[in-house]
C-alpha cells in the first residue's frame, strides 16, 4: 500500500480511488479474502519507506539509488535517481515531490514503462522513469505497449564476465565474446575472443582434428558436435526496423573437446589374428 498524508482540516479534499481500493484489500486481507497487506503476504512485493532527497519530481515508476551520505528521515531513507545500476535500487511506488515520503519496491512484481523489445528490463539512466528492454536486467513478466510488469530482485540476470562471456553491444550491433579456455585431449590451450553478427543459433568453440592436427580453436555459430562446444545461445527479435537480441550464457569455465577413434595398429593386430 501507499503511503498516505494527513487531511488538513479546512483544505479542498478529493476522495482517492487509490486510497479507497488500499482501505478494501486491507478489510479483505483481515478477513481472509486475498493476501494479508500486513504481513506483505499479497504481491510478494518488498517495500521500503524512502523520501525524494532529489530537487525534481520523482514520477511513478521511476527508478532510483538510496544517497547514503543523506540522513534518514524516521524510517524513511533518502532517494534520488538511480545513477549506478551496479548498486542496490528501487522503483517508488507514487509520484513524489522533492521532500516528500512514500513507498519504494526493492523486490517482487513491479509496474513500469518499458520500451523496446526483449526479455528483460532496465532503468534508461538519462530518465529513470522509463525503462529499456534487451537481454539484461530485471525480468520482464508481461507487456502490453510500453506498460511492463517486471520482476526486481529474485530472478534478476546476473552480469557474466567469466571466460567466454557473450554480451550484445548495441553501438555496434554485433555479440563481443570475451576469451576463453579449451581442453582438447588433455591439452589445454588459451581461445581468442571474438565479434560476431548475432543470429539465431548456439555460439560454440570449435577445434577439429584432422591427420594428427587440431585446427586453431574458432568461436562461430555452429551445431554442437564431439569437436564443436556450446558456450552461449542467441535469439533476434525483429519489430519492424528495430531488432532485440537476446543472449543465453552458458557459464562454461573450461570447453572440452575429447575425440577417440580406434588405434589403426591394433586395428591391423586384430585383422591379423582373425585370418590365423
Amino acid at each position: 500500500m501507499a503511503f498516505y498524508s494527513d487531511v488538513i482540516p479546512g483544505e479542498a479534499f478529493t476522495p482517492s480511488a487509490v486510497l479507497s481500493n488500499d482501505v478494501r484489500h486491507l478489510i479483505n486481507g483481515l478477513n481472509g479474502f486475498g493476501g494479508n497487506q500486513l504481513s506483505g503476504n499479497g504481491s510478494g512485493r518488498v517495500r521500503v519507506q524512502a523520501y525524494n532527497a532529489s530537487e525534481f519530481m520523482l514520477p511513478q515508476g521511476t527508478a532510483v539509488g538510496f544517497d547514503s551520505t543523506l540522513p534518514r528521515s524516521g524510517d524513511a531513507i533518502p532517494a534520488i535517481p538511480v545513477r549506478d545500476l551496479s548498486k542496490p535500487w528501487g522503483v517508488v511506488a507514487q509520484a513524489l515531490k522533492p521532500g516528500e515520503i512514500g513507498d519504494c519496491f526493492i523486490s517482487g512484481p513491479v509496474n513500469v514503462r518499458a520500451y523496446g523489445t526483449g526479455d528483460y528490463a532496465k532503468p534508461y539512466l538519462a530518465s529513470p522513469d522509463m525503462f529499456v528492454r534487451g537481454s539484461d536486467g530485471a525480468p520482464v513478466l508481461h507487456a502490453s505497449g510500453i506498460d511492463a510488469v517486471i520482476n526486481l530482485g529474485a530472478g534478476t540476470q546476473e552480469n557474466y564476465a567469466g571466460p567466454f562471456a557473450v554480451t550484445y553491444d548495441s553501438a555496434s550491433g554485433l555479440l563481443l565474446v570475451s576469451p576463453g579456455y579449451l581442453s582438447r585431449n588433455g591439452e589445454f590451450v588459451e581461445v581468442a575472443g571474438t565479434e560476431l553478427e548475432p543470429r539465431d543459433g548456439l555460439v560454440c568453440v570449435e577445434s577439429i582434428l584432422g591427420n594428427g592436427e587440431w585446427s586453431a580453436p574458432e568461436i562461430k555459430f555452429g551445431t554442437p558436435s564431439r569437436e564443436c562446444y556450446p558456450i552461449a545461445g542467441c535469439m533476434v527479435t525483429a519489430d519492424g526496423d528495430s531488432r532485440s537480441v537476446s543472449v543465453c550464457q552458458f557459464r562454461v569455465p573450461v570447453a572440452v573437446i575429447i575425440v577417440a577413434a580406434e588405434c589403426p595398429i591394433s586395428a591391423e593386430a586384430d585383422d591379423d589374428d582373425g585370418q590365423q
